[in-house]
Formats: C-alpha cells, structure tokens, sequence
C-alpha cells in the first residue's frame, strides 16, 4: 500500500520550524527589553514576562496542533480533500509580534523625548 503523505518527516519539520520561530520572537522580545528597561521600567519588566508566557503558549499549541494534524492525516489517508489545520498558531504569533512592534514604538517615542 503506498501512502499519500510522509508518516513523519513533513509535518515533524514543520513543528521544528515553529518551534524555532517561536523561539526566535521570545528571544528576540526578552533580550529587547534589556534596553527598553532602561527608558520605561514598567514596559522592561512587563514585556518579557508577556513574551515567556506567550512562547509557552504557542510552544503548547504547537505540538497539539502536530498531534491533531497526524491524526487527522492517519484518518482521511483515502480521502480526496487534502486535511488543512486551522490558522489559530499564525494568528497568535502574528500578535505577538504586532505586541513587540507596539513596544518597539513605545521605545523609540520615549528615547526620543525633548
């Protein structure tokens, strides 16, 4: 029987990339925050704990969302419409990064004060 997906490898690298650009946007928001501490304390402190929190959340969605999507693979393999997870992870990363965005010009507003 030949099989109309990968059993593993695709959507393992794709969980990998996740992970990877989860990582990289809560690394990127907690080292920031070391210069935004210095100019706006409340936004230095605020800031990585919001990011931590919302990596974790977006690490946890990210393997259940690997966990749905092989099930829902393993259970339409004969079925003709291609089985598409939902959009829920890309929009939660999308606001973080629209968060990181706003500190970033909450930053630059602040450090260029008279």
């Amino acid at each position: 029987m030949t099989s109309i997906w990968d059993p593993g490898l695709q959507p393992e690298r794709t969980e990998l990339a996740w992970r990877r650009t989860v990582l990289a946007v809560t690394t990127g928001t907690v080292t920031s925050a070391r210069y935004l501490a210095a100019e706006v304390p409340v936004l230095g402190v605020a800031l990585p704990v919001l990011a931590l929190v919302a990596g974790l959340a977006l690490l946890v969605t990210g393997t259940r969302r690997l966990r749905r999507l092989r099930h829902h693979l393993l259970a339409a393999a004969g079925a003709a419409e291609p089985v598409m997870p939902g959009a829920g992870m890309l929009g939660a990363l999308a606001i973080m990064c629209g968060v990181v965005g706003l500190a970033a010009v909450a930053f630059v507003i602040t450090a260029a004060g008279p």
